[in-house]
């Protein structure tokens, strides 16, 4: 069946399977993306069953989208029908399942149980690489070998038969929350994506970027990030999203003048703050809200302003770079019309789905429903779309039709979903053996009596935590294990639940800019043809005042639109001054370059701005404005 896997998976995206066994396995992740719409948005299926279909689903299909050469195709049969059967095992005896504590069938289960284990590392291994089975073999490890480690961190330790229950059977593997947010959330988000992407979104979104930031200097370079920030609202990953607009921005910004360097960076950055970046944000935002217990428009809601912070301070960022290496705007010819970005029927096959969801979000109907809603118009929408321009189609023969096109839609769903199934899956993993091994409350409690005589310093140890798990993972698997880890003892600390958390998973997406990983920088670098750890240099510097941001909301929450409307203005208005001052700082230019003394006093005066109370903002206002004063009259030399 993964035979002709390769043929689906072209690289123009447009190939149309004509292979028998393509065309099954395109049937095959329809069907498995039709499942999720039904049983998740309507809930005909119990939690159990949909979590264990989806885990079976993801596992099968990424074995079938990244075959073995073709000598061991018979591995991947092997493995597929191991997968099948431990899935239907699950689905069948689902309510045995829910009602026993440990095994019902000792052998059987025991033997479908390795099984299905040894099929999702195997999954994992395809999808996400070795570095990521390492992983899990250091915390599987870890789990057997406590015992035998000393000080601090030894424990009792786990049996082989406690893990593989654990995994299969009981509430922290198969049946575990985080899966099951995957299955009934973020498998839906991600499929609404597809679908709207589909319509022409993408497109609608450059062509309102060229329009809105194409006349400005550096107008490359702004395009490239406001195009970001919308396809981040619907994508949700730094390397897709990447992947999606890299293709046309980069190359943009190399032929206005940018080197392959500074336009990967400008890239990665704009992509990294689109999965912080509402309403949709990234998978990562969906499992917070389930962990929380809290309506997902109010983590939205809370990011709204520190990811208009993170893309004004990038924006500035792009525009002193412009001006540093004398860019200039995108000439008059290659920005659209009005009457071209904002064309009707495309305004309407974007807004409508977008606005209908966020309508009903904010009308507090379940997120499930509000995408399920959203989906449905924007397949709608679409199919409208065909038919009225069913005549250009055919004009065009080897243009696939709207059928198809649709069907590539679902099926590029199915892709992302199984990707995104073995990310947190593998992060379910991990975080059980954290909680099963009381691994999180011993770290916990390092970072309590850290904390308890320098809160800051706590907080730069979870800032490098979350970095660093998000350095060896993607952003939804970084956070989820950052959040068992590190959540407990913010809160410990007095800090609010839902600025704590932001705080982890605003760090777990700024991992993908920062080395020596830094899988948005990699992707960036493929397009643009750059050298990494150049392109790297350039993404830290441009972000170097955005890894304040998190600060900022976490010691003021009014940031997060948490008090009176006079306070809300009031931090906003100093962070975005104190984010432009440190802005001037890092890059050193305005109309001319600044001096290094002077950078340092804006880097002092941008740290009063940024801390609260009205005394220190007087202060850093005071003092940035001494400094412009005396540069404007020294002509910034």
């Amino acid at each position: 069946m993964s035979g002709t896997a390769p043929e689906v998976m072209a690289a123009s995206g447009e190939s149309i399977p004509r292979t028998f066994s393509a065309r099954v396995l395109l049937t095959v992740a329809i069907a498995w993306v039709l499942f999720h719409l039904v049983a998740a948005g309507f809930g005909i299926v119990g939690s159990h069953v949909l979590r264990s279909v989806h885990l079976g689903g993801a596992i099968i299909l990424t074995l079938c989208f990244q075959p073995l050469p073709r000598p061991w195709r018979w591995v991947d049969a092997l493995i597929i029908a191991a997968v099948t059967a431990a899935t239907a095992y699950l689905v069948v005896r689902s309510d045995a399942i829910l009602l026993s504590n440990w095994f019902t069938h000792l052998w059987p289960e025991r033997i479908l149980g390795a099984l299905m284990f040894a099929g999702l590392l195997e999954g994992v291994r395809r999808a996400l690489g070795w570095g990521f089975i390492a992983l899990i073999a250091i915390f599987v490890g870890y789990a057997i070998l406590g015992p035998w480690i000393p000080g601090t961190f030894g424990h009792r330790g786990l049996s082989i038969d406690r893990l593989i229950f654990s995994f299969y059977l009981g509430s922290q593997g198969v049946a575990g929350m985080l899966i099951g947010i995957s299955a009934s959330v973020v498998a839906l988000f991600l499929i609404f994506g597809e679908v709207l992407n589909a319509s022409g979104a993408g497109n609608t979104f450059i062509n309102i970027a060229l329009r809105m930031g194409g006349s400005f200097r550096g107008g490359a370079g702004m395009v490239a990030v406001i195009g970001s920030a919308f396809m981040g609202m619907i994508n949700g990953s730094a390397v897709a999203n990447v992947a999606s607009t890299g293709v046309l921005t980069i190359p943009l910004m190399r032929r206005l003048g940018f080197s392959r360097n500074l336009a990967g960076a400008i890239e990665a950055v704009a992509s990294t703050g689109g999965q912080f970046m509402p309403p949709l944000m990234g998978p990562g935002a969906f499992l917070m809200a389930e962990l929380l217990g809290i309506s997902y428009l109010d983590v939205a809601v809370a990011a709204l302003i520190p990811s208009t912070l993170f893309y004004i301070g990038l924006l500035l960022a792009v525009w002193l770079f412009a001006g540093k290496n004398g860019l200039q705007p995108i000439p008059a010819d290659m920005i659209p019309s009005r009457a071209i970005a904002y064309a009707p029927l495309a305004m309407l096959a974007l807004l409508l789905p977008v606005g209908t969801l966020v309508g009903l979000v904010v009308a507090r109907f379940t997120v499930q429903y509000a995408v399920l809603i959203a989906i449905f118009i924007a397949a709608a929408l679409f199919v409208v779309q065909a038919v009225l321009h069913r005549d250009a189609h055919r004009a065009v023969p080897k243009e696939p039709g709207p059928t198809w096109q649709l069907a590539r839609a679902l099926d590029f769903s199915a892709r992302n979903v199984a990707y995104v199934g073995m990310i947190i899956a593998a992060a379910q993993i991990i975080v059980a053996v954290i909680n099963l091994t009381g691994l999180g409350v011993t770290l916990s409690q390092i970072i309590v009596n850290m904390g308890q005589t320098n809160l800051i310093l706590s907080l730069v140890l979870t800032m490098a935590v979350a970095i660093l798990l998000g350095m060896g993972m993607p952003t939804p698997a970084a956070y989820a294990v950052a959040a068992a880890v590190l959540g407990p003892p913010l809160a410990r600390l007095g800090l609010e639940v839902l600025p704590a958390h932001l705080f982890i998973y605003y760090f777990a997406c700024l991992a993908a800019i920062s080395p020596p990983v830094a899988a948005a920088v990699f992707a960036a670098c493929a397009i643009s043809r750059g050298s990494v750890i150049p392109t790297a240099g350039h993404a830290i510097l441009l972000s170097l005042s955005l890894f304040l941001v998190p600060y900022l909301f976490v010691m003021n929450p009014v940031l997060l639109l948490q008090g009176s409307l006079s306070a809300i203005i009031l931090a906003v208005v100093t962070s975005m001054l104190g984010v432009a001052t440190l802005t001037l700082a890092t890059i050193g230019y305005l109309m001319a370059p600044i001096p290094v003394i002077a950078r340092i006093v804006f880097g002092i005066a941008a740290l009063a701005l940024i801390s609260p109370g009205w005394v220190s903002d007087l202060v850093g206002l005071a003092v940035a404005g001494m400094v412009l004063a005396l540069l404007s009259r020294r002509g910034l030399r």
